[in-house]
């Protein structure tokens, strides 16, 4: 069936009135309140046609019509026809200082920009590390702990720290380690594991020990393949009539815990900057199936990328929360080019 402008214009009204709301929409409001310039009954007669080809059901025979995931598909498709929600300017400025005061700690960034969304859009933020493509090396530092023991400390290009103790066949002298220290960021910075090739550099043995760490933790960084996440904001979704029941929040936040729920919306994160949106039964895990995604990549193309998106019911304000995650996309690519540039 080929929707008619009209049918589009009464679908479209439905689904803002019923995001709005969360009550079934009856045709007498739409006629009273919107002018359509039909009558009550053609009026009807559309939502009938709506609800045949799947647009709209009825939680009972005498209730008014709600969307279901088509209408939201719909919905949203239309959504670039009519002025899009817009992030108040001091909001952006608030949003990019937050941010801009834990530019250096990736954990405490990815925890405040999952933060910032939900609290934004209302529903819960979801935001990853950014992770290199390849792991590679900011700079290093030595501390020496006894004669035989000294703390590696790496830090990677995309900000994440890196802690290991090694312990060496031979003492290290006090006045060696900044000297030693020194000498490995020169070979090391800005390379990746490949890229430190041991053959040729004139290294001691307590060099080479230090270079050979170095190399495997960077191994091990590019090993991981689950990336680690914070996803918050669980209080705005519990208060969705959507998830009143006892059943529904114990499915979420079960969920959430064993880390299953994070999981599934990172497997529906789109390739890119571009802006995802996932509705209802559009997710492939049945654990989604209730709720919506909108999603993005954030960072540099090809050298270090995140995941940054909102969580919520179907009936979440989309253009509110498109516009909220990319602004986050903006900010968070900023910040990683500005990591980046200190490199």
């Amino acid at each position: 069936m080929v929707l008619t402008l009209r049918q589009k214009t009464i679908l479209n009204l439905i689904v803002s009135e019923y995001i709005s709301g969360a009550v079934p929409v009856a045709s007498q409001s739409l006629s009273q309140n919107h002018s359509l310039g039909v009558s009550p009954a053609t009026i009807r007669n559309d939502i009938m046609a709506l609800e045949r080809e799947s647009f709209l059901g009825r939680p009972y025979s005498s209730a008014g019509t709600i969307p279901l995931d088509k209408a939201y598909r719909l919905y949203v498709e239309s959504m670039p026809l009519v002025q899009m929600h817009r992030v108040p300017n001091d909001v952006k400025i608030r949003i990019r200082s937050r941010l801009v005061e834990v530019e250096q700690d990736m954990d405490e960034w990815s925890s405040v920009a999952a933060t910032l969304l939900a609290n934004l859009v209302g529903n819960m933020g979801i935001a990853t590390f950014p992770r290199a493509y390849e792991s590679r090396v900011r700079h290093l530092q030595i501390v020496s702990i006894q004669d035989n023991q000294v703390l590696l400390i790496v830090v990677l290009e995309q900000g994440r720290v890196k802690q290991q103790f090694v312990r060496l066949k031979e003492p290290l002298l006090p006045d060696a380690v900044q000297m030693m220290a020194n000498k490995l960021n020169d070979v090391s910075r800005g390379k990746s594991s490949d890229e430190m090739c041991l053959n040729h550099l004139h290294l001691s043995s307590i060099e080479e020990c230090l270079l050979k760490t170095t190399i495997a933790i960077l191994e091990q960084e590019d090993i991981a393949r689950r990336p680690e996440y914070y996803l918050l904001g669980l209080s705005n979704i519990l208060r969705q009539p959507e998830f009143t029941s006892s059943d529904s929040v114990g499915e979420i936040v079960g969920a959430i815990e064993d880390g299953s729920l994070a999981q599934a919306v990172l497997n529906e994160a789109p390739e890119g900057t571009m802006v995802r949106v996932v509705i209802g039964h559009e997710n492939r895990e049945d654990r989604l199936r209730p709720l919506s995604l909108v999603l993005s990549q954030y960072g540099i193309p090809g050298e270090a990328s995140g995941v940054v998106g909102a969580v919520g019911p179907m009936r979440m304000q989309y253009d509110r929360t498109i516009a909220g995650v990319q602004l986050m996309v903006e900010l968070m690519s900023d910040l990683v080019e500005s990591v980046q540039g200190t490199n």
